[in-house]
């Protein structure tokens, strides 16, 4: 493991992570799990580091917060601004917004779930939310109940085609059996 990281692991064990649940695991685990996945599809480094923090901050369907918003100076320091932003980003819209975006080609934005603030996205930062969606979902897939798979699966399907190829492929990979339906 390289020192960058190891720095980064270690300030997530000190905002213990490890110890905060998600997802039958510890949010440590998910986090890292999901910039693994990040770094299997080939994405590039900010988008990892992003992946590594997506969550720290809370976010509407994961209410812990690792790490208070008073210190994303610290965290913009550790991992740079660009993947610190995404993070963020990540953490604080409103996830009704960001579907809103789908099959535009400009104007991205998305609400910020607690101040109501439309914050205008750049082309690139919405399909680094969509793969940072695609890799938080597909971590924590295998552990959950088929009908919250189910679910996933469909709220995903659209975004499909506008996420990196790597994520795609692993999409793929979990799409719906026929036998599921009928169990």
């Amino acid at each position: 493991m390289d020192e960058q990281l190891e720095s980064r692991i270690r300030f997530l064990r000190e905002a213990n992570t490890e110890t905060m649940p998600h997802s039958e695991r510890g949010l440590l685990d998910h986090l890292l799990g999901t910039r693994q996945l990040l770094v299997d599809w080939g994405a590039r480094p900010a988008l990892c580091d992003a992946g590594l923090f997506h969550s720290v901050y809370g976010t509407e369907h994961y209410e812990p917060k690792a790490i208070s918003l008073t210190m994303r100076a610290n965290l913009q320091r550790l991992i740079g601004e660009e993947a610190e932003l995404l993070a963020w980003l990540f953490c604080i819209m409103r996830r009704e917004t960001f579907d809103q975006n789908l099959g535009r080609d400009s104007g991205f934005s998305i609400q910020h779930r607690s101040t109501g603030e439309l914050l205008p996205l750049t082309a690139a930062q919405f399909h680094d939310l969509v793969t940072l969606t695609f890799a938080n979902t597909l971590e924590a897939f295998p552990r959950l109940s088929r009908s919250v798979r189910r679910n996933c699966r469909n709220y995903l399907r659209p975004f499909r085609n506008i996420v990196i190829s790597g994520a795609q492929c692993a999409f793929d990979r979990f799409n719906t059996q026929w036998w599921e339906f009928w169990r």
